[in-house]
Parts: structure tokens; sequence; C-alpha cells
């Protein structure tokens, strides 16, 4: 089978999908992986052929239209969501025309988009070729339906093609395990597994500290500028627990903390390596994160730093294996008072292991596979 990915515009769409692309390249199939310059470097981190279908980057994309005039990121967040909508369809306008051209050279036999890629269905739709989803957030817009305001800016795309919306997708992947899965159209699950950047592994990493381990993160596209505040706050207002604190971080932002009292480590840490031996993670609610927390069996501390990830992050600590915080609710005492309760209570711990438990047991990505070769006959 040729298997075309398009995860959508960021490192972190990349990583969502690796799993089953890292697959099926194991497994014999023919995989190519298309996005901006951004998510393809990273994608040939992992291993992974990839082609650069548009030069501009996340930032860009999400700050000027196609003629290039600068945009306004909305201050009411009422707006976002038509906003976000709209440069995810800008991606997909922008990316048509190169993705088109490989697909009319390279013949694919299935599409796999990102829940933010929208070349794919429209791709589909013109070569009569099936196409699937692979779901990577819990949030409503990322999983049903279409992000409002992408058909707005795809009409003239749509119109050429004949279509009067995107068209619909024949098979959506979710990585989530049924008990965290948010209720909506049926889904073919399958077992993720973190395919991150590496870097050297040393003994560290894979032994359990002196003392009570606890990592840090901000996400991968945390910066000297924007979300180092956070990583401030948190190394604070926890560096009075007796705990090792990592800080999993770019080097660049790394660099800035590691003189920090109670830091033990801070870089570009792979998660997939150190997370088992840690006793909690805090984090800013990003998806593979959290996913990579629950599949290690680790206890999450999260704080949402946008409002579109508060609803699954609450969900999560019903479930015990987190406690959330609301937007503006992390002071320093809230902070240590919160980690204090996931690093003593056995509570949170076991509903951890429980849901790597279950996680354990999802389909693995070569049974989806089958499942794909199955949508080409």
């Amino acid at each position: 089978m040729k298997l075309f990915f398009m995860p959508g515009p960021a490192k972190s769409n990349v990583f969502g999908l690796g799993s089953l692309a890292v697959a099926a390249r194991v497994n014999g199939h023919d995989v190519i992986l298309a996005s901006t310059a951004e998510a393809t470097a990273a994608a040939t981190t992992i291993g992974l052929p990839a082609m650069t279908t548009s030069g501009l980057s996340l930032t860009q994309l999400m700050t000027t239209d196609r003629a290039g005039n600068p945009l306004r990121i909305p201050t009411d967040e009422a707006d976002l969501p038509i906003f976000v909508g709209n440069m995810f369809g800008r991606l997909a306008a922008v990316s048509l025309g190169p993705t088109r051209e490989l697909v009319t050279r390279w013949r694919p036999d299935v599409l796999v988009s990102g829940p933010h890629a929208y070349t794919g269905p429209l791709l589909a739709a013109e070569f009569g070729l099936p196409c699937v989803r692979h779901l990577l957030t819990g949030t409503p817009a990322d999983r049903e339906g279409t992000h409002p305001g992408v058909e707005d800016e795809l009409r003239p795309e749509l119109d050429a093609l004949g279509l009067d919306r995107i068209p619909n997708f024949d098979l959506a992947i979710d990585i989530f395990p049924a008990s965290i899965r948010p209720v909506g159209r049926p889904v073919q699950p399958m077992r993720w597994t973190p395919t991150n950047e590496q870097r050297p592994v040393e003994p560290w990493m894979v032994t359990p500290g002196q003392r009570r381990r606890v990592l840090l993160t901000a996400g991968s596209l945390a910066t000297p500028t924007h979300g180092i505040d956070l990583l401030r706050t948190l190394v604070a207002a926890l560096a009075g627990l007796d705990v090792e604190l990592i800080v999993a971080a770019p080097d660049q932002v790394g660099a800035l903390l590691r003189e920090e009292p109670g830091v033990t480590d801070a870089g570009w840490v792979p998660l997939d390596m150190v997370l088992p031996t840690c006793d909690l993670i805090v984090h800013h609610a990003g998806t593979m994160t959290a996913l990579t927390a629950l599949q290690a069996g680790v206890p999450q501390l999260i704080i949402p730093q946008d409002r579109r990830f508060v609803d699954w992050a609450n969900m999560l600590a019903s479930k015990d294996v987190a406690i959330t915080l609301p937007p503006g609710g992390d002071t320093p005492d809230t902070l240590a008072r919160a980690a204090r309760v996931l690093l003593t209570e056995p509570l949170h711990a076991a509903a951890a292991r429980a849901m790597a438990d279950e996680i354990a047991a999802m389909p693995l990505p070569v049974t989806v596979l089958d499942v794909l070769k199955g949508l080409t006959a």
C-alpha cells in the first residue's frame, strides 16, 4: 500500500500521526508525508520521507492572508475559532497545488489527514481516493465535521472542484482509550506510541532518582519569549517540594532554566524515555504530552494555556489521572498544593496505572493498517 500522510502545520501533528506512519514503513508499506517546512523537518527526525508543500511557518499562516497582508489575532476569544479555521483553510489552499502534483505522480492508495489538514479530503474527492481522518485531540472541533471558517476560506477551491462543502472522511482513527473518548461518530481505535524527537539516552533518564521526580513542560513550541514564563512559575512553585525537577523544553529555553533552584536537568528531553521514571508531570494541556503521560501511567497536573483544551483537561481530572487548574488559578500556593496531593495520595497513581493498562490493550497500528487496506478494495 502507498500511504500519503498530511498531518497539519505543527510538529505535534507529525508526532501524533507518526506512530501509524512509522508502523506502515516497518510493515513494508510505502509512506510519504507532506506539510510545512517546520513539520517536514520534524518528520525526517523520526525517519519518515517528507515533502514540503508550504514554506510558510505556523506563525506566518496565522498572521498573514493569502495575499501576504497582515492579520491581527483576535483579542475576543469568541472570534478565535473562525480565525483558526481560516488559517487551516489557508494551509490547505497553499498546499493544494504541490500536493496535487505529488498525488498525480505517486498515485497513493490511501490519504491520511490530521484533524487540521484539509488538503486530503479535497484531493480524495478529485482523485477518487479513500481519505482517513487521524484524530489527535479531545476538542469537539477537531473531531466532528469541519472547523468553522475553513469552508469560507476554501470557497474558490471548493467551487473549482464542484463541491459545496468539505467531503466526509471514510474513516476516523482515534488514539484515545474508550474511558476518555468523547462521545461521537464511530471510530477505529488504535494504540498510539510516542514518536517524538530523541536525544542520546543518559543513564539518569531511565533510572528513578533518589528523590521523587517531577517533569515540567510547556511543549515543543516553547521559546525564550513564549512559554518560558509558565516554566519559571512552575519551577519557583515546586522547588520547595523536595523533588527532582526536570524541565523538558527546546534547548534554547532549557539553557535559561538550568541554573534555577531545584532544577536537575533542563533542555530537550525525550518524554517517552524519562516519564516512566517520573512520579508526576506538570504541563500546559498539550495532547501529545498528556497521552505520553497516560501511556506511562504517570499522574498529571494540567494548567491549560488555551481555553479550547480546558474541557478535555477537566475530563482527565474526572478520571483521577490528573488535577486541572483553571485559567488564572495557577498561583504558587495552588500549584504546590495540587502537586503535593498528586505525589502523596495513591488514588491518582493507581488511576494513571489503570489508564496505561487500558491503552496497552488497544489495537496495534498493524491491525489498523489491515483496516486501511480494506478501504482500497
